[in-house]
């Protein structure tokens, strides 16, 4: 069993034998739920992948029975997500790409890694005109999470989490919006510009061909000042509780 408790500060352990979240007394789900590879299929590089059928799983809306009056009667959601090791063909496990419409000084969501090492890989396209056909990317980044670290992603940005090691990476993340991209907005570059393979036992990013301009990834920290939220220093389930008029504010609807 992987007790969560330390960095999440909730009574919750992770059994990676069943592959499921143990949720100990006073702690409420609304919403158990598998993400299957059917539905990831648009955002693959191989897309005719028939295994596994299960890709991974997330726990909606967590909160302490004793805190309902304040993640009950707000638009915030907490959730945790698993991400067990493997590939998908010869890309590493990775989730649903996210995106939400630019705004200033607002944040699609703030992820915080309960286990293991996240990478998040995020980009922003360049503004198209009427005269322009291919999508080319302005910026792509890559953050890698370790335990307790936390990243606060801004809007206008697509993103996926991924998984490159040999062993499940857990995280939290909080949001307003759920924020799963409607892949149709990605039909023609069929995903996003980046994809990290393995390929001889290393871990490797390679271009999606169907972009126009694909500028190489630049490895950015969590503790950058933009990717920061002002109460990094406790466990995010504990800074929502605390600050819970500052997140409504900062997240996107």
């Amino acid at each position: 069993m992987i007790d969560l408790h330390s960095i999440s500060s909730l009574p919750i352990q992770y059994d990676p034998q069943k592959e499921v979240f143990v949720l100990n007394q006073g702690v409420i789900c609304k919403k158990h739920q598998q993400v299957n590879l059917e539905g990831l299929i648009p955002a693959l590089l191989n897309r005719t992948l028939r295994y596994p059928e299960v890709v991974y799983k997330e726990d909606e809306e967590i909160f302490l029975c004793d805190d309902s009056d304040i993640f009950a009667a707000n638009p915030v959601k907490y959730e945790l997500i698993v991400l067990p090791p493997g590939l998908l063909g010869i890309e590493f496990i990775k989730s649903h790409i996210y995106y939400s419409d630019p705004s200033d000084g607002k944040h699609s969501c703030v992820v915080e890694c309960q286990y293991g090492i996240l990478t998040i890989l995020i980009q922003k396209n360049k503004e198209k005109d009427e005269f322009d056909f291919d999508t080319s990317i302005k910026e792509g980044i890559l953050i890698k999470l370790r335990k307790g670290e936390k990243v606060a992603i801004p809007t206008g940005y697509y993103y996926t989490f991924i998984n490159t090691k040999d062993t499940a990476v857990i995280f939290s993340r909080i949001f307003k919006a759920k924020g799963i991209v409607n892949y149709d907005k990605l039909g023609r570059e069929k995903g996003l510009g980046y994809f990290a393979i393995r390929k001889n036992a290393r871990a490797e990013v390679v271009f999606n061909p169907r972009y126009k301009n694909v500028p190489r990834l630049s490895k950015k920290l969590p503790s950058c000042e933009e990717y920061k939220t002002e109460y990094n220093d406790m466990p995010l389930y504990q800074a929502v509780k605390k600050h819970i008029d500052y997140f409504i504010d900062i997240l996107q609807n």
